[in-house]
Parts: C-alpha cells; sequence; structure tokens
C-alpha cells in the first residue's frame, strides 16, 4: 500500500513538473522570421477606373510575439521591385520614377510593436525615403483556441511619403493588408 501512495504521489509530481513545463514553453515568447511563404504583403487602392492590388513577392523580417501578454514587435523590409500588379501597363506606371522608383528607393520598411492590448500595430512606415508613423489593425487568427496568425490593416494617405504622382492610375488612399501565418501555413488574408 506504501509504494501505490509513493507511486502515485512521484506520478502527480511528475504531472505537475509536466504540466508547469509545457504551460511555461507554451507562455513563452516566440520570434518567427519572416519570409513571402508565411507573410502574404498587399497593397489596394481605388484608381478613377478601377482598383489595383498589388502583392509583395520579396520579403524579409522577424515578428516576435508572446500570445499570453499580446505583446509583438516586427521588423519587415520589402523589396520595392518586387510588387506584382495586375498587368504591364499599370506596373511600369507605379514603378517609374514619378512614382514608387526602385533604383532610388529599393526597399520599403516598417517597424512597429503591438498596442492597446495587441489590437493595434504602432510604428514606422519608411517609403520612398521617408520616414512617417503608420498604425494598423490587429486581428488574431484563432483556430481550435490556438492562435494560428495576425491580420493587419491600415491606411495611409501617399501624399505623406510623397508619392502624388500617377492620380489617374493609384489613388490618394492606400491600404495596406497584411497576413502573417503562425502555423506553417501559407496565409491566407481573411474576408
Amino acid at each position: 500500500m506504501k509504494r501505490r501512495t509513493q507511486r502515485s504521489i512521484i506520478a502527480a509530481a511528475a504531472g505537475v513538473a509536466l504540466a508547469s513545463c509545457c504551460a511555461t514553453a507554451f507562455a513563452a515568447p516566440e520570434t518567427l522570421q519572416l519570409t513571402p511563404g508565411n507573410m502574404l504583403a498587399q497593397t489596394r487602392s481605388s484608381a478613377i477606373l478601377f482598383d489595383v492590388t498589388g502583392r509583395y513577392r520579396q520579403l524579409s523580417g522577424t515578428l516576435n510575439f508572446d500570445p499570453v501578454t499580446h505583446s509583438c514587435d516586427i521588423d519587415v523590409t520589402f523589396q520595392t521591385r518586387s510588387l506584382a500588379l495586375p498587368n504591364a501597363i499599370v506596373r511600369a506606371r507605379v514603378m517609374s520614377k514619378s512614382f514608387l522608383d526602385p533604383d532610388q528607393y529599393p526597399t520599403t520598411q516598417f517597424k512597429g510593436a503591438c498596442a492597446d492590448n495587441g489590437t493595434k500595430l504602432v510604428g514606422q512606415l519608411t517609403m520612398h525615403g521617408q520616414t512617417h508613423p503608420f498604425t494598423m489593425d490587429v486581428t488574431n487568427q484563432m483556430q481550435g483556441g490556438t492562435l494560428v496568425g495576425f491580420y493587419t490593416k491600415g491606411k495611409l494617405d501617399r501624399y505623406h511619403w510623397g508619392l502624388d504622382g500617377q492620380q489617374m492610375t493609384v489613388g490618394k488612399i492606400i491600404t495596406v493588408m497584411n497576413d502573417i501565418s503562425l502555423n506553417g501555413q501559407p496565409p491566407k488574408a481573411p474576408r
């Protein structure tokens, strides 16, 4: 009988140790290297005749996040020339010297951190050689009670970054949307 009691105590202690170990590991902050395989970065603007959606095909950076405290910080760089656009005419105008000018401004960069209990991503956007504050809303993507991704969305006035050309092709307000997958699946922006 004593042996059974000792075994039960040892098993219970091992269970408590295992549970606390795993809970600590789950709650620990995580780091994700950002690539096009786990981050879908899109832009959308409305011009006079049509909407234009672009998608960055080359990006790199780091996301540090803690799902328990809803804290995060991000540093991501986008290769300007990798912005895929709907057709060759739009692409030629957007990549021209009078607009994005990737020869002179080869990258766009965002550095920011979570705020308001993880519901906002507040930071600095460097685009076209200028850096200005930029804030996006954050939506946590859950699956079966597990955090599997972040979706961010924000709007910017491109004139603040000196992008005042191409009024017929690109609207003044650009919507920026990012979907970051945390579970190894390709990112998909929610509808």
